[in-house]
């Protein structure tokens, strides 16, 4: 949010200044909140999805999130899969603003999570399918092992991590040298 420390100087000093100041910065803010953006700090994560439903058959994976919650325009929803309950390599699911994934991903089981995030924002705490989560089994014919995971985001130094939408703010490094 930005913020003029010396703005109220100029209300009496310069009523006309003041004004147009006060409309600049409620311009800004409003932008920067409808953007989902705050050059001072990460904006704060979204709720947490109510639920994700999953069903599978013939390999193909169908999911369902439900977010009842008010929300703002510019709210994306991420999916995750794993080989296990723990999430340790999770393979991620741009959803954009779709609360839906239909994927062909063969005879695997699976566990899958959901979470969103505005641009500019932390994610939303992750809801796993079932609690703890369960395995889903894709059954049909199995395709090819899938690669490792790459993750989503932003993170520094290459690490993998679920949970991360399009990074969190803050945890980018920038070499001193590199600007």
């Amino acid at each position: 949010m930005l913020t003029i420390s010396q703005l109220a100087t100029y209300k009496d000093r310069d009523p006309h200044l003041y004004e147009t100041l006060t409309k600049i910065v409620a311009a800004v803010n409003a932008t920067a909140q409808r953007a989902g953006v705050d050059p001072g700090m990460a904006m704060a994560a979204p709720a947490p999805v109510a639920a994700l439903a999953v069903r599978s058959a013939n390999g193909w994976f169908d999911l369902a999130i439900s977010d009842p919650a008010g929300t703002r325009p510019g709210l994306f929803y991420f999916a995750e899969s794993d080989t296990t309950p723990a999430f340790a390599s999770p393979r991620v699911y741009f959803l954009g603003a779709s609360r839906n994934l239909y994927v062909q991903l063969g005879n695997q089981t699976l566990y899958w999570r959901a979470y969103s995030q505005y641009l500019g924002s932390l994610p939303s705490a992750p809801v796993a399918f079932g609690n703890p989560p369960i395995a889903v089994t894709g059954g049909g014919s199995s395709g090819p092992a899938p690669l490792p995971s790459s993750g989503s985001g932003a993170l520094s130094g290459g690490a993998v991590r679920g949970g991360n939408g399009f990074g969190v703010p803050g945890e980018i490094r920038v070499k001193a040298s590199l600007l």
